[in-house]
């Protein structure tokens, strides 16, 4: 499976999922591999050793990503790729108990950044640099709309509204206001890069000092995130993760937005503080990359991991 992603926090997850052999996960963002392969690794006995020795047969990892360009349908004895939106998690299972002999689940992953590999297509619109169709559609079969459609309908009023709740950009009310004016000179805007570009000259003439971030970041994300509903489908996932966990099985979670952490973070601590508590939680506080990682791997910089333990 050739890919240019690079896991973030690799090294935390299997520490804090701890996968062993005969365990069964589910990596619900599976992309490039990157985790899930890695926990692959894990679950299978050692090469030097049976299955009974290993203490049972190999364990499964469900693969699963909306995103047609990232798993290729298929199987085989360990893995199991699925083209699906998470937030269908429960039925997915329910169907791969009943024709792929899927047990109980011991951990469940679910990395809510993009993948390198998205990132690098430019076609799709992910990238800053993209010149081609702003899509940020993850299935681009599902018939939504595209961000290139939101921002050519939208109200100024609306495309504020997107880009302050889904990427809360502090300039929002402006480049609503830019893109409205871009859009009546008849050209529209049908790129990132038309797009970045638009913005990025706000932002020069409003602050005139260059950002070490990219000014145009938080609008992407929020165009993509409403693009996708992701809010949705992590409000709809995480209770379908919890259910079919095993007791004793972990869910982790890294997000990359501060909206998405506080989503995960909110379900959490209600569970955990409830009467009758239904997780335990491992990580008080969001476990963050390291400086080495960071400097290696810059999109580790803004990532979270949250991880709790069905009771």
């Amino acid at each position: 499976m050739p890919t240019i992603h690079e896991p973030v926090l690799l090294r935390e997850i299997l520490t804090q999922l701890n996968p062993r052999p005969g365990q069964n996960f589910i990596d619900c963002t599976f992309g490039g591999g990157g985790h899930g392969l890695a926990i692959l690794e894990k679950i299978r006995p050692a090469s030097n050793a049976s299955s009974s020795d290993a203490g049972g047969p190999n364990g499964k990892l469900v693969g699963i990503d909306w995103d047609r360009n990232a798993v290729q349908a298929g199987s085989n004895q360990d893995l199991i790729l699925v083209n699906d939106n998470y937030r269908n998690l429960k039925a997915i299972y329910e169907r791969l108990k009943r024709t792929a002999g899927l047990g109980e689940i011991s951990g469940i992953l679910l990395d809510l950044g993009l993948s390198s590999d998205q990132l690098s297509d430019e076609d799709r619109g992910f990238s800053f640099a993209s010149v081609d169709s702003l899509d940020m559609r993850f299935d681009t079969a599902s018939g939504g709309p595209t961000a290139a459609e939101i921002i050519k309908t939208a109200s100024e009023r609306e495309l504020a509204r997107i880009l302050t709740d889904y990427g809360e950009e502090p300039l929002a009310g402006l480049i609503a206001k830019a893109i409205i004016k871009e859009r009546q000179k008849g050209e529209g805007i049908r790129s990132a890069a038309k797009l970045v570009q638009l913005i990025g000259d706000l932002y020069r003439r409003k602050f005139r000092q260059p950002s070490r971030r990219n000014p145009a970041t938080r609008t992407l994300q929020a165009l993509r995130i409403f693009v996708n509903d992701e809010f949705g489908n992590i409000r709809t996932a995480l209770p379908q993760a919890l259910e079919i966990l095993r007791p004793g099985g972990r869910l982790a979670v890294i997000s990359f937005h501060s909206g998405e952490d506080r989503l995960v973070k909110n379900f959490f601590r209600d569970l955990a503080k409830a009467e009758e508590p239904k997780i335990k939680l491992i990580t008080k506080k969001p476990i963050i990359a390291a400086p080495v990682e960071v400097q290696a791997n810059p999109r580790a910089r803004s990532a979270k991991l949250r991880v709790a333990e069905k009771l």
